[in-house]
């Protein structure tokens, strides 16, 4: 497998102007190769841009990042997880049966509509790359709970993460994507929370960092965006990866036998209100036989 540059494609820090500029919510036409597509009988055709307002496409330099020694296609959208009541209602018409059942157990009313509308954006997002009904996606989820795209879709794979009222949605052509995000605030006592996910290695580098917080949050997302684009999710061995901590982001360490830090790719992603970590790694049939 060939190396490839540690420099980021992605900018560090883009202005919010910068960052929400597709004032038009412009989503892509596909996300698939070959064109797959699907229909819904009762709800046909391509999604309502108006109905996805709320959803940014991240003004990125590029789309394709090199990852180990292929290339793929990278597409990000900013969401705004704080909508009107009726938006809500709205959005709730295009969730399943179980996602349903799973925003009725939220005990506080905002943080079910923020579930609502963060599901509701990633059917959207998928919608509009296979032509369809947000309504018409099927999912499946892996042992540890990722999902999946029903049928196999030209091997994408995409992720959506959540802080506050912000979420992240990320979709990769031929890799594995996580995506993680933490609003700026500040912590306490990051070295209690340090010994609790954070490798040797990474400790001595927190206790250096000129800015602890930025630090932890820095590690924290691209730990996390890693174990979520393996679909391992917090069963993953988090003291034994060691990501970089300072502003290059970087995997060190992948803590499983049978993972290569030159095939993985972290990158750190542009936001006005927060540290967002992306991670690219092999293709999704490649992981799931691991």
């Amino acid at each position: 497998m060939s190396e490839w540059s540690t420099e980021a494609v992605i900018p560090d820090r883009r202005s919010s102007a910068a960052v929400f500029s597709d004032l038009e919510c412009k989503l892509p036409e596909k996300l698939c190769r070959g064109g797959t597509t699907c229909r819904h009988p009762e709800r046909p055709g391509r999604v309502d841009p108006v109905a996805l307002d709320n959803i940014r496409r991240a003004n990125l330099p590029t789309t394709r990042v090199r990852v180990g020694a292929s290339d793929t296609s990278l597409d990000l959208w900013y969401v705004d997880l704080d909508v009107r009541a009726d938006g809500v209602r709205r959005f709730r018409e295009w969730l399943s049966c179980d996602e349903l059942a799973k925003a009725e157990r939220f005990h506080s009313d905002l943080d079910r509509a923020r579930y609502i509308v963060g599901r509701a954006a990633l059917r959207g997002v998928l919608a509009a790359g296979l032509d369809c009904s947000p309504a018409a996606i099927r999912f499946s989820y892996g042992t540890n709970g990722k999902p999946k795209l029903e049928g196999g879709h030209g091997g994408v794979d995409f992720n959506l993460a959540h802080s506050g009222g912000d979420a992240v949605i990320a979709v990769a052509d031929g890799a594995a994507v996580g995506v993680d995000i933490e609003l700026f605030r500040p912590i306490a006592d990051v070295e209690s929370l340090a010994r609790l996910v954070f490798s040797d290695v990474e400790r001595r580098a927190l206790a250096l960092a000129p800015d602890p917080v930025s630090a932890f949050l820095n590690g924290w997302t691209r730990k996390e965006a890693y174990v979520k684009a393996l679909g391992l999710g917090l069963t993953a061995p988090l003291m034994e990866i060691t990501v970089s901590l300072s502003e290059r982001a970087k995997l060190l360490s992948t803590g499983l036998p049978d993972q290569s830090v030159s095939t993985w790719r972290l990158l750190n992603v542009p936001h006005p209100r927060a540290i967002v970590a992306l991670a690219l790694g092999p293709g999704l049939e490649s992981i799931r036989a691991t």
